[in-house]
């Protein structure tokens, strides 16, 4: 296991295997600001169902033009082409080997869009290269490689926004507007809510599949053989999603928290749960009930089976002295009626990939200011189910030194806050 300072220290340099990304080592493109009018040349990394996503987005963006997409197994870089052919009219260059991507001079911007364990090295190395980033979330699956990504947004002065959209929809900023506005009174809890993990623990081996780069697809994890399970039920694997749901879309819910109670660091982390009817992995469990403490507000994560507030069957509660509200990504409610606030119905929500959330990435390409769902941000809003996953697995209180983003007088869990990368990759 890395040590924690070592790993911050590598990554401080951003030191890479020699070979692996020597290609990559020549002077990056001083990216001039893009006018009003030019339209921004994106490559896409990552083409499986969110990545598709994204491409039918941007592909009918008229502030960008999709140039290349990329994926480890050639089917789906390969379809991608055709995707995005048909939407825009002019087919993208297709690499199943993602540096030959990073190397393109004439390209500005990188979308990220892959398993997890594999996003703090294509930030990195994206901005080393020269190119902003839009790298989906969580940010990591670490801490440690969180702070690293952050770092190296700053040493290479590039914009790197977190796919956290729910910071670009209207109705989330509404319902902010109103919580800040103070007519729930002082905000003294919260809650986030889910249903359970859906994916299993078991695995069947099976030949790799044709035009897959196995090897590649684990990257930097430890070296397993192929089976269909980890491929396409990555999230049920800690070696490539540190929680499954509380990573997925914890880090969408945590982000919403943290900035309803103007609190992104939080204290203390308690957490317990399982998979008590052995339907999840053991990694990841199907019920999780997580404890964090902010200062001046209380804050849980509910993950169970028919989870629902007043007919939410996911979202977050704010709890206030003189009221609550109730949000996900169409409505919010707020009680008691006596407050005269009506239901607000946001619009249907079009796309998992958010164009708003898109533009604003655009315009803080062409300002070069940070984003709306700047890294810092998205890594402070990762910390948070990252932490829960460690006192998960560890059975106890973790108290948190937000300044050293180290556990207080707790080595093992400190461990935990890196991971090991599989030779040649490293940070």
């Amino acid at each position: 296991m890395v040590r924690r300072r070592e790993f911050l220290k590598g990554a401080g340099r951003t030191v890479f295997a020699l070979g692996v990304v020597a290609p990559l080592l020549r002077p990056a493109r001083a990216l001039a600001r893009l006018g009003a009018n030019e339209r921004v040349r994106l490559g896409v990394i990552g083409c499986g169902g969110m990545g598709t996503r994204h491409l039918e987005a941007l592909s009918v963006n008229p502030q960008c033009e999709v140039a290349v997409v990329c994926d480890c197994f050639r089917p789906r870089y390969e379809n991608a082409v055709g995707v995005v052919e048909k939407l825009s009219g002019k087919a993208p260059t297709g690499y199943q080997d993602f540096r030959k991507l990073l190397d393109r001079q004439d390209i500005d911007g990188v979308f990220v869009v892959t398993p997890d364990h594999w996003h703090p090295l294509l930030t990195i190395l994206g901005c080393q290269a020269g190119k902003d980033v839009y790298v989906e979330k969580p940010a990591s699956p670490t801490v440690a490689e969180g702070r690293a990504m952050v770092q190296a947004a700053r040493r290479f002065g590039r914009v790197v926004q977190l796919g956290t959209q729910q910071r670009t929809t209207a109705i989330f900023q509404k319902a902010i507007d109103l919580i800040h506005s103070g007519r729930l009174g002082t905000i003294t809890s919260a809650t986030c809510w889910l249903g359970v993990n859906g994916w299993s623990g078991g695995e069947t081996s099976a030949p790799v599949p044709e035009g897959l780069d196995w090897d590649m697809w684990l990257g930097p994890a430890p070296e397993e053989p192929y089976s269909p399970q980890r491929h396409y039920g990555f999230m049920g694997s800690h070696d490539y999603c540190r929680g499954g749901q509380l990573t997925n879309w914890g880090v969408h819910l945590m982000d919403i928290i943290q900035w309803g109670i103007r609190q992104d660091r939080p204290l203390s982390v308690q957490a317990l749960g399982g998979s008590y009817r052995g339907g999840a992995g053991s990694e990841n469990h199907e019920n999780v009930e997580v404890l964090f403490e902010y200062p001046g507000c209380s804050v849980t994560w509910e993950q169970r089976h028919h989870n629902t507030y007043a007919g939410y069957g996911y979202g977050m509660k704010f709890q206030g002295t003189d009221g609550q509200l109730l949000v996900d990504r169409n409505t919010f409610d707020v009680l008691p009626e006596s407050l005269g606030i009506p239901r607000f119905v946001g619009e249907p929500e079009r796309s998992w990939a958010h164009p708003p959330h898109h533009d604003d990435f655009f315009d803080a390409m062409r300002r070069r200011r940070r984003p709306t769902a700047d890294i810092e941000q998205g890594h402070r809003s990762t910390v948070p189910v990252l932490l829960a996953g460690i006192a998960l697995k560890l059975r106890r209180r973790l108290n948190w030194d937000p300044r050293t983003e180290t556990c207080v007088r707790d080595e093992q869990a400190n461990r935990m806050l890196t991971r090991a990368y599989r030779s040649p990759w490293r940070l």
